[in-house]
């Protein structure tokens, strides 16, 4: 009996795991979609930067990019 609630334990614990898993994984996901990479984040102030001194021909297309 000790060991069949052990056991069952076990299996509870090891359930809960994967769930914290798979939140964590979601949750990296989504700051991935939300947050700037470095590289965007430089692209982003680069054009910030032409567009606030009206240097409007500096500005590249996306497709360029």
């Amino acid at each position: 009996m000790v060991i069949f609630r052990v056991v069952c334990l076990s299996e509870s614990i090891l359930g809960k795991v994967e769930e914290i898993g798979k939140k964590i994984d979601e949750l990296k996901s989504f700051l991935e979609d939300v947050f700037l990479t470095a590289e965007e984040y430089l692209l982003l102030r680069e054009a910030d930067e032409i567009v606030k001194n009206k240097r409007f021909s500096e500005l590249k297309s996306l497709d360029e990019v």
